[in-house]
């Protein structure tokens, strides 16, 4: 029995939108089935078969892109004990609803923050290990993930792809329930993952701060970076570069009102460092 899903179409505030070298793209469901919600989909497993892609070449994928949906977007969305992992098959559907195995995983952190952002544009997940792929087979991707802060955050659809995604509100089950909506999705084939250029014995504090946090990271960047402050509405609220070589920064909150704010460092090369930092 499939359940039911609600459809919103709408605008919200403009934030930078991301490039990717291949997509699959663009459908105009709003889903909340792959990184918003608890009911339906702690696990799903979508199905990318080749002539999905555009611009699909062979490589190491080492970062995925997503597309804000409508609803819940202007909040971004946090979520617990996530898990990327993928494979793949020459198959171009699933034959059944169990969930396929023998999976590499790309990503498990804790907590992940998806800031806010505009319907229609692309946000990023950094991959802390690189994905071997080949563009002449199906992708299937794996998310999981325990809790969600917004199971209202949605990402774009396109209705109609039978057989092509699985989904359950639990992890750990090895069958889930078919349903027809799949993921527009993007991503980077290069040689450099986030593993070998993400930030090493990294501290942040204080945490939560009154006046002054300090950001302090192992290996000097190697090039200059770009550290934004953001609220919870997804404004920049503090922006600043920081140098090459440099191995700590610190961040004035003092002007500040109290509350959570989203760190963000990057470089030339992605996503070095991301975090929350509270305002006291």
């Amino acid at each position: 029995m499939k359940r039911p899903l609600t459809l919103l179409f709408t605008t919200s505030l403009l934030l930078t939108t991301y490039g990717q070298d291949v997509q699959k793209c663009c459908g105009s469901s709003s889903s909340t089935f792959l990184l918003g919600s608890t009911s339906y989909a702690r696990h799903t497993q979508c199905l990318y078969a080749p002539n999905d892609f555009t611009g699909a070449v062979a490589g190491q994928i080492t970062r995925l892109y997503y597309r804000y949906g409508v609803s819940g977007i202007t909040l971004g969305n946090t979520l617990g004990d996530l898990t990327i992992s993928m494979v793949q098959t020459p198959a171009t559907a699933f034959s059944g609803v169990e969930f396929l195995t023998g999976l590499q995983t790309v990503l498990e952190t804790a907590s992940f923050t998806i800031a806010p952002g505009e319907s229609g544009d692309w946000f990023m997940i950094d991959l802390t290990t690189p994905f071997t792929y080949d563009p002449s087979q199906s992708l299937v991707v794996d998310i999981s993930f325990e809790t969600s802060e917004n199971t209202a955050f949605g990402t774009m659809s396109t209705s109609g792809s039978t057989g092509r995604k699985i989904m359950w509100d639990q992890t750990g089950t090895t069958s889930g329930e078919a349903w027809d909506t799949l993921q527009d999705i993007g991503f980077d084939v290069g040689s450099v993952g986030m593993s070998e250029r993400a930030l090493t014995r990294t501290h942040l504090f204080p945490n939560p701060a009154d006046r002054q946090a300090d950001l302090f990271w192992a290996a000097p960047l190697k090039e200059h970076a770009q550290l934004t402050l953001t609220d919870l509405m997804g404004r920049t609220v503090l922006a600043a570069q920081v140098a090459a070589g440099s191995t700590n920064t610190s961040i004035p909150v003092d002007g500040l009102s109290t509350g959570i704010y989203l760190l963000h460092l990057r470089d030339g090369s992605g996503l070095l460092f991301a975090e929350r930092l509270v305002r006291e």
